[in-house]
């Protein structure tokens, strides 16, 4: 199988075979993930006053939550299981999902583990270092347990997918806090999700005054690239966003909907999403034939597909895909292989700058 195809089945196992028509389930509800304490520093965030470079998204400083310790006594948050008691701030966390990995990282704090670390690098690309002490907790869909217990963590962050079957087992070793990005209608946006988990566990690890300057510093990227894509001619310009792969010598195309978190932040740089799907898409994509592309002109398309194995470019496809009215006006582009569409507010930045870059290089 192709290494995009595994980027799409892979690092998002779980989440790609509920699309399929798996047996995974999402909770009923999510409630809001805060925290019951107020909390010391998050109103002090620094807005970043100009655009940052894609290379200077995010550096953080490597260190563990140890200038914290001024921290103590037991404090509850809340996550998609209710509410759970975390002691002082923990030292030792370990992250279950690349999204969590990444907003640990992003706050400046190296896990002691995390799924799967063997795998990350090849299918996201994102200027976070992560040290190569942190130790890969056995590959995707399944952790290892007793690598997990070993590591004596004092926190364990989980997403609700690998979650709700293990979560006992976990919060058996260290407090769990799990989260639920995959939204059923009318529980919220998923983008709220992404940016509330992440100042949740920026306010577990003590750092709710780095998190907080993260979040400003995404906003900031998003106004930066939407005066520039208005500047260009391109405000309210309808565009599709797409994740593409080859499958037995044809195009896999998912479409991202209205609920998908890529597509709030398709708002906020001021675009329109030009795909409307009728039936609520929980996984935030809908999957379509390569046919469902003929009904669209005037618009622009921006899609993820592996560097050298773009089906559009396949000696089957290609002749339909180049008969198309948007790939006729140049106006279809492809995003890097490592784009990543599941993550939290770096990943985001590194979308919203790819999708800008490409819009504007249409204008040029």
């Amino acid at each position: 199988m192709v290494r995009f195809s595994r980027l799409l089945s892979c690092g998002l196992l779980l989440t790609v075979l509920a699309a399929c028509g798996g047996a995974a389930s999402t909770p009923t509800s999510v409630p809001a993930a805060t925290a019951t304490t107020a909390p010391t520093e998050a109103s002090a965030a620094a807005t970043a006053t100009t655009a940052p470079t894609e290379a200077a998204v995010a550096q953080p400083t490597a260190t563990t939550a140890s200038d914290t310790t001024a921290i103590s006594g037991t404090r509850t948050f809340t996550h998609a299981l209710g509410e759970i008691s975390i002691p002082n701030v923990p030292q030792r966390v370990i992250a279950l999902d690349w999204m969590y990995l990444e907003d640990v990282v992003a706050l400046g704090v190296q896990p002691v583990g995390a799924i799967d670390l063997e795998n990350y690098p090849k299918w996201i690309d994102l200027p976070l270092t992560i040290d190569p002490s942190v130790v890969s907790i056995g590959a995707n869909p399944s952790p290892d347990l007793e690598s997990i217990a070993a590591l004596k963590p004092d926190l364990i962050l989980v997403g609700s997918l690998r979650g709700e079957t293990i979560y006992d087992q976990l919060n058996a070793i260290a407090p769990t806090m799990m989260f639920n990005p995959y939204l059923k209608e009318g529980e919220g946006h998923p983008y709220d999700e992404m940016t509330t988990t992440f100042s949740t566990i920026a306010a577990v690890l003590g750092k709710e005054t780095e998190g907080a300057e993260v979040l400003a510093k995404m906003e900031q990227t998003f106004a930066d690239s939407k005066e520039q894509l208005a500047a260009a001619g391109l405000a309210d310009a309808n565009v599709l966003v797409a994740q593409t792969y080859a499958s037995n010598n044809a195009a896999e195309v998912r479409l991202f909907t209205d609920n998908a978190a890529v597509m709030e932040i398709i708002k906020r740089l001021g675009l329109k999403n030009a795909w409307a799907d009728p039936t609520y898409q929980v996984w935030g994509f809908s999957s379509v034939g390569t046919e469902a592309l003929a009904q669209f002109n005037d618009i622009h398309m921006l899609y993820i597909t592996e560097e050298n194995n773009d089906p559009f470019q396949s000696a089957a496809i290609k002749p339909y895909w180049d008969s198309l009215e948007f790939v006729k006006a140049g106006k279809a582009h492809t995003l890097d292989s490592q784009t990543w569409t599941f993550g939290g507010p770096i990943a985001a930045e590194v979308f919203a700058q790819r999708v800008t870059e490409a819009l504007l290089s249409e204008s040029k």
